[in-house]
C-alpha cells in the first residue's frame, strides 16, 4: 500500500518537469502580465460572447472576473454610483459631476439589482461579468458618460440577462 505523507516533500515532482513549472501562479507571471495589459480587449471579447477556452488570456480573465473579490468590487462601485447620484449636488464641494446623475437615478433599481446579483454565491455567466466590468471600469461607459454608445438601462439589462444565461 502506497501512503503519501503530505508533510514530507517527497510527493513533489522531481527532475525535468519540476524545473519547467512556473511556480504557484496559474500560467505564470508572463500570462498574468499579458492579461493585465489586454484587460479591456479581453473584456470586450468576453462581452461579445467569445468562448473563454479560446485562449489562455481569455480563460485567465474569465477566472479573474468570476472571483468573489472582483465581483464585490463591481457591486461596491455600482452602489457607490447610486449613492453619489442620490446625494445633494454641491458644486463647491464635489466639482464637476463624474456620473450622469439623472440617468443613474432613473435606473437606480436596476443598478442595485445588478449589485445584489453580483454578491450572490454561485455561478454567474462570464459574458455578464465582462459586460459589468466594461460598465464599471470604462470611462466612456453609460455609467460615466452621457455620450456612450448605448443607454445605461440597455447596458444594465444586457448584463443582468447575460449573468443568468451563462
Amino acid at each position: 500500500m502506497n501512503v503519501i505523507d503530505p508533510l514530507s516533500r517527497r510527493w513533489l515532482p522531481r527532475g525535468r518537469l519540476a524545473r519547467r513549472t512556473r511556480g504557484l501562479l496559474l500560467g505564470g507571471v508572463w500570462l498574468r502580465y499579458l492579461t493585465w495589459r489586454q484587460t479591456r480587449e479581453l473584456d470586450e471579447q468576453l462581452a461579445s460572447g467569445m468562448d473563454p477556452i479560446t485562449s489562455d488570456e481569455l480563460s485567465l480573465r474569465a477566472g479573474q472576473l468570476a472571483s468573489a473579490r472582483r465581483r464585490g468590487r463591481f457591486a461596491c462601485v455600482l452602489r457607490g454610483a447610486v449613492e453619489l447620484a442620490d446625494a445633494p449636488y454641491d458644486p463647491a464641494r464635489i466639482g464637476r459631476p463624474v456620473i450622469p446623475r439623472a440617468q443613474v437615478r432613473e435606473n437606480r433599481e436596476l443598478l442595485l439589482e445588478l449589485a445584489d446579483r453580483l454578491r450572490t454565491v454561485g455561478y454567474l455567466g462570464v459574458q455578464g461579468l465582462a459586460i459589468t466590468s466594461l460598465l464599471v471600469r470604462d470611462g466612456v461607459s453609460p455609467l460615466y458618460s452621457k455620450a456612450a454608445r448605448s443607454s445605461l438601462k440597455t447596458s444594465v439589462n444586457h448584463a443582468l440577462l447575460a449573468l443568468d444565461h451563462g
